[in-house]
């Protein structure tokens, strides 16, 4: 089915932030800096986005009632910033992550912030859609050999109204094939674009 473009409106940064979603910003990037400090571990693949932009998009989904649902989903969590802004607004959050170290310290934060947000700990390919994996096997920063996670989850893709995804550069393509396959009519996929902001499209 084809994906329809939702234009943001480019007024995103006059929209205030809530109280609670500033606070959890800042804490979260406190505790990322000092996971990024002290961690004798790498993990290379790990960046952060703008929390803060990603925060003003979905207060602009939810004011603008754009989003079908009320189930949250973000492809590849890491720190947990934005499944628990998800969960801050009310909506039943659930983020995936292949680092178990990012796992645990994103349900730290959850737990910190006393949010009822999950983390699991996986690949957020479906193994129902055997295409997928397929083509997941040629984009360099996906995990293919993982079992289904929403098996785990208790939930399918098709359950969850708005995903998120952070794609490196050349891979939104696939996040929105990934999206595409697996999400249910009138869900929502928001990516973040680096310079370019944020990009939202709807499954017709």
């Amino acid at each position: 089915m084809p994906l329809e473009p939702v234009n943001v409106s480019d007024s995103l940064r006059k929209i205030p932030h809530t109280a609670s979603s500033e606070h959890l910003i800042d804490l979260g990037n406190d505790r990322i800096a000092e996971f990024m400090l002290s961690s004798d571990e790498t993990i290379e693949n790990f960046v952060t986005c703008d929390f803060h932009l990603i925060d003003l998009a979905m207060t602009w989904l939810h004011d603008n009632h754009l989003i079908t649902g009320n189930n949250f989903c973000e492809f590849g969590s890491g720190y947990g910033v934005v499944t628990l802004l998800a969960a801050d607004r009310g909506m039943t959050s659930v983020g995936i992550e292949i680092e178990p170290t990012l796992v645990e310290r994103s349900t730290a934060l959850a737990a910190e912030l006393n949010l009822d947000a999950k983390f699991y700990c996986g690949s957020f390919i479906p193994r129902d859609i055997g295409d997928l994996t397929e083509i997941a096997a040629d984009i360099e920063h996906v995990d293919t050999h993982q079992g289904d996670i929403y098996q785990e989850i208790g939930m399918a893709m098709s359950d969850f109204d708005l995903m998120f995804a952070f794609p490196w550069p050349g891979e939104s393509g696939f996040f929105e094939t990934v999206f595409d396959a697996g999400a249910a009519s009138g869900a929502l996929l928001m990516t973040y674009r680096g310079r370019d902001g944020v990009d939202v499209v709807r499954k017709m």
